[in-house]
Formats: C-alpha cells, structure tokens, sequence
C-alpha cells in the first residue's frame, strides 16, 4: 500500500498566481515533474466592503496576462481565475471544483504583507509544494531529510517524481530513541527504502538533527522536507527547519504539506451559508470569474492554435426567416475573417425557416449549406419556431462546438462568432456560453442608445431571478449569440419557439451545475426591433417555458392548467377589440435520443 502511494505521479498541478507576473522558476520546476498538465491559477482578492462581482476587471486583466505569457512561452497549459475574499479561500474554492495532485507556490511571490499568510497556505486542501530558488539544472542532486509526521511520505513522493541526477535520503532521530519509536513516525515508509536502488538511503542517530539537515542541503542541489508544528511564540513559521532553510541557505528548498481536510472558520461558514446571502455570494463570484470580454479573444490565430492543439471542429449555424437585407452581410463577413483569412470555423450552414424571400438564395451564393428545418428530418414533422432550427441545426451540423448567431445583426463583426468561442477553448470546464452587449433600439431611421432588451429586462430576468437565482448574473439570457459544445446540447431539450434560450440555459445549469456557464461582452448589438405586440407574444412564451422547467423541478403537473391562449388588444380606426391567438410553447426531446442522429454521430455505438 505505501509502495503504490509513494510512486503515484503528479498528474494535475496547480500554479497559483496573486499578481501579473509568473516566476521563472515555477516553470523549471514543473519541467522536473514529467507527463503532467498544469494549470495556472490567477487569484483575485476583493475588499470585504465590495461585492465580489467587482473583481471581473482585474479577473479578466489577469487572465490576459496569463493567457499571453502561456502563448509567448508556448506552454502547455491551462489557465483559470478565482475571486474571492480570502486569497486562500479562492485557491480552496477552485480545488472543491478540479481534481489536484499538487499546488506549487513560490516562495518569493507568496503575499507575506499578508499577518496570516502561513496560516493560509497550511488550509489549502491540497498536496502543497512552496518553492525557493532556480531550479534551473535539468537533473539536480535531491537530498530528503526524513523526520516522520504526515508530511515525509509526501516528501519521498516528490522527490521520486522529479527528474534528478542523485536522490539521498537520510533518516535522522536522537540517539535515546527505541527503535519502535524510531519505525513509527514514518508510517512504514522505512521498509520500502532499503528495496529502492535509486535511493541512497540511510538511518542516523544525531543529538544535533538540524545540522544534519543543514549539512544534507549544502551537499544537494535541492533539499525537499515537510513543515513541522510552529512553536506557541512563532506561529508565522513552517516549522523552525524550514525557515532556517528558506531564510539562509543558497540551495534550491522545496517545503511540502500534504493533502488534509481543514475545517473551517466559524465565522466563514457563517458568513457564506444564510440563505439568499449563499447565493448571492456564489452568483458575484462566477460573475466575476466567468465574464469574459470579447477583446480577450481577438488575436484569432490563437484561438486557431488553441482550436487545433484540441482537435475540434467548430460550426456556425445561422437561424433565418425573411433576412435577405442582412444576411449576405452577415455570412460574407465571417466567411472571410474566420474562414478564408482565419480557418477557426470549419463549416457555415443557414438554417432556414421557410423564408418567402431571397434568404435562401443569397445564403447558397456564398458556396454554404443551406437548409430549410420544415425539411430536415420529416419523419419527426415541423413546428413553426426558431427553437426548431436550432434543435435541427444539432442533426446537419459536424462540429464539436455549434455556435448559433441571428441573421437579422445589422453591425455584424467577427467578434459575435469568436467572441463566444474564446471561452471554450480557453477553459475546457466551461460548456455553455452566452453573448451579451448594449443594444440600441432602432425604430425607423432613428437609433436610441438604449432601450432594446425590453422582453429581457421585463419578463426573463425578473423570472430568472425569482425561480432560479443563481442565474440572476446572467446579463442577457435571451441574446441569440450563444453556442456550447455538442457533447452537452445534444443531451438538451428545445423549447421550438422563443423559449429555447431560456430552457437550454436552464437545462445546462441543472445538469452540468453554474460554473459550465460563461458569458462574453459582445459590445454592441443593432438589429431592427419588433413591435410591442410581438414583444408581447414573446413574453407569453417564455412564461410558458420557466412554468414547463419549475414542473420538472418541483415534480407538479403546472403546466397542465394554465391557460394557452393570449388576449391581444388591438386599436383600428379609433376602436379596442381582441384578438385571440393559441400560443403553445413545444418541447423537442434531446438529438441524442434519435435513432438518426445516434448511426449519424456515433455509428459505432
């Protein structure tokens, strides 16, 4: 049991970052562990007055950094990025969420201005590693001083996954010492060293432990040892050895703490745990985190990188009916950025609602796929709505990620496609992802700065907020550039009509939980606004489609006895009448469960 413990690798590490700058010696020391992934960990602290949704712009400034320093390095790696109060919280919030076998922090780096810093790092619930120096030899010689407690085992691991040229361990305890107590402190460990022929080890009884181990370093290239208890009158300390080490030695000092479950503070679970406080702490710090703008992206040869470094395709399809005034300009402009300048989308297809005029034949002048959904799969017949396009969109679509954009965007701009890509191939965790932006509403010729997004702002976000708060951050969840990767649309319901962004964004956070949704500033939006009756309509819809999604939570029938039909008043020729319209809101079942689409994507199954 402890052989199989001791030669487990570090596969998942975690670099954790407090500024804009990474260490140089943080990389060669990830380059001495072999076949890992790592991920770099901007950490962003809030004033305890603000909310945490106030530290997006340094979470975005910091992602950039990290994300260009990656590429100008051209690392292997991941970034990610927590806000919270608490810099140690928020390193303890991502690894809840992401499974770590080590936490590398550098010494130098570390925010010592901090009273309590010591005491942080010792609650992160990880393997932990505090680094000092360059480590910049290719095969150092390690030395491992073993003075029992739960840290040693994690020493020796360390040590037997680094690349090195040497490994000496020595195992030092007082001279007065039985030999049981001498064995117990390392938890068998001792009789699985003398079988290791890469490690030179030995047993040594010494009045003077600490020269010992003062000695070892000065004959190593790099001295790794666990911390120890700190003493009643220095509790800012990893243990008298340590600090020594850290403090005086020119060798290169790696200090371990092992993984351990650490409760916490009273007053924090306090704090995070009344109610709709939780939530809305919770909901400041995905805002925070997982708001991402689409300047972020805009070096598109990256995304491209990114994009192939993964292997995946990605698809864009362009929902439409009667959009033949904007349409060409739409395809036209994303055709030449981002596939013939830019080959990050892989294919273009209209997927057409049956329009009565030239949509379709501008579409196919363009060379792409064009579709009409009343056609696609017949055998499930047609349903009038722009969630049936989509839903159908899934079954002629190749790529891993869909991206779905209007047809009808009059300041159509590459951004409203890349922009909603960035995020998931930045972060693999992320699966679902939701544009936002200003949108000026146009009336005739004139053009009001604000004022679009009404059936937003009136009807889902009040919804939203009331059922499902945890999605209150949310800017947009009616916008209609959005897109996800197929792997998780495919296994979603469709609302066919105007209710199909708010169910899919509802199903994704049921299924796959908060933090797979991320939403990108998109800037500004211009399309020809409805009229209030339509409007109206819209609003009915996606009433009906919360009512459909709180039936599956609370497991009630309370969709059954709501009326379907939509009083609409009318004004002609100076009277009032109404005007009844039956407006039911439909349900597709997830394209996974189609025999079709199954022999189409997964033959083999």
């Amino acid at each position: 049991m402890y052989s199989q413990r001791i030669f487990r690798p570090f596969r998942r590490l975690v670099v954790p970052v407090f500024n804009e700058t990474v260490q140089k010696n943080l990389i060669n020391f990830c380059n001495l562990l072999e076949e890992t992934s790592l991920t770099f960990l901007g950490v962003v602290e809030v004033d305890s007055s603000s909310s945490l949704s106030a530290g997006n712009a340094s979470a975005r400034k910091l992602r950039k950094s990290l994300y260009d320093f990656i590429r100008s390095r051209h690392l292997d790696a991941q970034i990610a990025v927590s806000v919270a109060y608490d810099p140690w919280d928020g390193i303890n919030s991502y690894l809840q969420d992401h499974r770590t076998d080590l936490v590398i922090l550098d010494w130098s780096s570390l925010p010592k201005n901090q009273p309590n810093f010591i005491e942080g790092i010792k609650r992160i619930n990880a393997n932990v590693a505090i680094i000092r120096g360059n480590f910049s030899k290719r095969h150092p010689k390690i030395g491992i001083p073993l003075r029992g407690g739960p840290h040693a085992q994690l020493s020796l691991r360390l040590a037997l996954a680094m690349r090195r040229s040497e490994l000496n361990a020595i195992h030092l305890f007082l001279p007065e010492t039985s030999a049981e107590v001498v064995e117990a402190p390392l938890l068998g460990i001792s009789r699985i060293l003398p079988s290791l022929p890469e490690v030179n080890y030995q047993r040594k009884a010494s009045s003077n432990p600490l020269a010992e181990i003062l000695e070892l370093s000065r004959k190593s290239d790099v001295t790794i040892l666990g911390i120890a208890e700190a003493s009643a009158e220095r509790q800012a300390s990893l243990g008298k050895v340590a600090d020594q080490l850290l403090e005086e030695t020119e060798q290169e000092v790696v200090v371990v703490k092992t993984q351990q479950e650490i409760p916490r503070r009273e007053e924090d679970w306090k704090k995070e745990t009344i109610g709709s406080k939780a939530i809305s702490i919770l909901v400041d710090k995905w805002f925070a985190e997982n708001t991402f703008h689409a300047s972020e992206f805009d070096n598109i040869d990256n995304l491209v990188r990114l994009k192939e470094e993964q292997g995946l395709a990605i698809s864009l399809a362009l929902p439409a009916l009667n959009e033949e005034e904007t349409v060409g300009n739409v395809i036209g402009t994303i055709q030449k950025t981002l596939i013939e300048k830019h080959r990050l989308l892989d294919e273009i297809v209209l997927m057409d609602s049956n329009s009565t005029d030239r949509t379709r034949e501008i579409a196919e002048s363009f060379g792409i796929p064009v579709y009409i959904h009343q056609q696609t799969l017949p055998q499930y017949g047609a349903r009038e709505g722009k969630g049936e396009a989509l839903w159908k969109s899934l079954y002629v679509t190749k790529g891993d990620i869909i991206i779905w954009i209007d047809s009808d965007i009059v300041n159509i701009h590459p951004r409203f496609v890349y922009g909603v890509v960035g995020p998931l191939l930045l972060n693999r965790n992320i699966h679902f992802v939701k544009g936002f932006y200003q949108r000026p509403l146009k009336t005739g010729r004139r053009v009001q700065s604000t004022g679009g997004g009404r059936v937003t702002e009136l009807t889902a976000r009040p919804l939203i907020n009331l059922f499902y708060p945890e999605l209150s951050g949310v800017i947009q969840p009616l916008s209609g550039e959005y897109g996800g990767r197929r792997k998780v649309l495919e296994n979603l319901t469709f609302f066919t009509g105007y209710g199909v962004e708010t169910g899919l964004l509802i199903d994704v956070f049921e299924k796959y939980g908060l933090s797979a949704i991320a939403q990108v500033d998109l800037l500004e939006r211009i399309h020809h606004n409805q009229s209030l009756t339509a409007l109206s309509k819209m609003s009915f819809v996606i009433i009906q489609a919360v009512l459909k999604k709180l039936e599956g939570r609370f497991k009630q029938p309370l969709f059954e006895d709501i009326n379907r039909s939509m009083k609409i008043v009318q004004y002609e020729s100076g009277n009032y009448f109404l005007e009844v319209k039956e407006i039911i809101e439909q349900e597709r079942p997830p394209m996974i469960t189609l025999p079709e689409y199954r022999a189409k994507f997964y033959p083999n199954e």
